[in-house]
């Protein structure tokens, strides 16, 4: 969900994993724990730190493993709300990358997402405890376990990462800028009609995210309201700007 690769900091912590270079900014930590401030207990809390860190990690190293595969050296950021996985510097031929490939990157970190709970929900079934499947506004699916698994804080881990992976995935394929789905959105547009794909896009980005942020404060998720309710006005300001009207 990162606009731009935030500047490095000294309470950066730095790792590699695959080979990729990763670089967690002291933000991610910090809106991690806001946005799990409403846990029971500290226990609870840590434990949805992991699931967070775990499943965005997951998400940006989808990316980078296509990234890779197209011929560039990417490297991960952890920041703020998601993550990024940027180019960084490609072989002969990778920067001329086509729209088809364009659209696998932007795809690969949902996929990564919903591959990971699929193994999970697959352990869950072969270990007898089964998965709980249920339907429901704003996000749409959640899945948990349908019983305990090795004790209450797994069961929570467990849990936690289920929703981190799917409804992570189920957001980021929201045809909205400069979420995956409004990557992909953009991509499609371009292929379909040159000339007015980037306004299209950018439209059917605003008004998505609109219906997001209405369906989310319908819903009592206020977060989820300013959030897509900031990504919905980015959108308009970003169609006054390719219009040639300056921002609102």
């Amino acid at each position: 969900m990162l606009l731009g690769e935030p500047q490095p900091t000294q309470a950066d912590l730095h790792f590699r994993l695959f080979g990729f270079p990763v670089r967690v900014h002291p933000f991610f930590w910090v809106v991690a724990v806001v946005l799990g401030l409403r846990m029971p207990d500290a226990r609870t809390l840590v434990t949805w730190i992991v699931a967070v860190f775990v499943g965005v990690l997951v998400h940006e190293l989808g990316h980078a493993v296509v990234m890779r595969w197209n011929g560039f050296h990417p490297h991960i950021t952890l920041y703020s709300l998601g993550g990024l996985a940027s180019y960084g510097s490609g072989a002969y031929g990778a920067a001329s990358l086509g729209p088809w490939r364009q659209i696998g990157i932007s795809l690969a970190g949902p996929g990564a997402g919903f591959l990971l709970a699929a193994v999970v929900c697959m352990g869950l079934v072969a270990s007898g405890t089964g998965v709980h499947v249920s339907w429901g506004l704003p996000i749409g699916l959640n899945l948990s376990p349908a019983d305990i698994v090795g004790g209450i804080l797994l069961t929570i881990f467990i849990d936690l990462i289920l929703f981190v992976t799917v409804a992570y995935g189920i957001l980021n394929l929201m045809p909205i800028y400069p979420l995956d789905g409004g990557q992909v959105a953009r991509e499609l547009f371009l292929m379909a009609m040159p000339r007015e794909g980037i306004r299209h896009s950018l439209i059917l980005s605003m008004i998505a995210a609109g219906a997001v942020a209405l369906l989310g404060i319908m819903q009592g998720s206020f977060l989820l309201g300013i959030m897509f309710g900031f990504l919905a006005f980015s959108s308009y300001n970003a169609l006054q700007r390719y219009l040639g009207r300056g921002p609102w």
